[in-house]
């Protein structure tokens, strides 16, 4: 289970489903799932919750963030790191100008951030985010491709002793099994306000916080 307080500091990172408008945003929170946890941690707990932070960039990979892990991170000294990243590493191989990233790469340069935060932030707890969907209309085969991602997060929880993987791929699936008359994302990729309820539910649900 997590332990969060109201002097700890968590920072989410990752593409647009955690950029979700942010950077327009007063509150810098954005409108999808990072705000709905700040939101729920507040409601739930407002004298011990935590300071929360979003560093999501839509259309980022993850080389993108290792360009700017310093900054965004390292810097930020969060006491809990959320990050979800892999879509964008997939489905942009799809794209008219292919701009993926390989599993091999992405593994190694996932590998070379979460060295990073061990070594600068030691006692930083690490929650790692599976990649979520790539559904129809988004290019067929590109959910078939993800796997190798989805391999790569849990074996990196395990090597850095993650706090929990959140396990989204598998939400979605099962989601839209359950209730395929459910609008879940709007293209195949980005989540719905449903879809972001989603994820706010299995991370808190994961964590150990629901």
């Amino acid at each position: 289970m997590l332990e969060i307080g109201r002097n700890d500091k968590l920072l989410f990172i990752g593409d647009s489903i955690t950029d979700c408008g942010r950077r327009n945003d007063p509150e810098g929170m954005g409108s999808g799932y990072v705000r709905m946890i700040r939101d729920w941690l507040l409601a739930s707990q407002p004298a011990d919750a935590p300071i929360v932070l979003n560093k999501g960039i839509g259309g980022h990979k993850v080389t993108d963030l290792e360009a700017r892990w310093q900054t965004d991170v390292l810097d930020e000294k969060p006491d809990i790191l959320s990050i979800k990243i892999g879509v964008n590493d997939v489905w942009h191989a799809y794209a008219a100008t292919p701009s993926g990233v390989t599993p091999g790469r992405y593994a190694s340069v996932f590998q070379s951030i979460l060295k990073q935060v061990r070594e600068n932030l030691p006692n930083c707890r690490i929650v790692l985010c599976e990649p979520s969907i790539i559904w129809p209309p988004a290019p067929e085969g590109a959910n078939e491709a993800m796997k190798p991602y989805l391999q790569s997060v849990h074996l990196l929880a395990q090597e850095f002793n993650a706090v929990c993987v959140v396990p989204l791929h598998k939400a979605f699936t099962e989601a839209r099994e359950a209730r395929p008359d459910v609008v879940w994302t709007s293209d195949g990729v980005h989540p719905t306000s449903a879809g972001h309820m989603l994820i706010t539910h299995r991370w808190l649900k994961a964590t150990g916080l629901l």
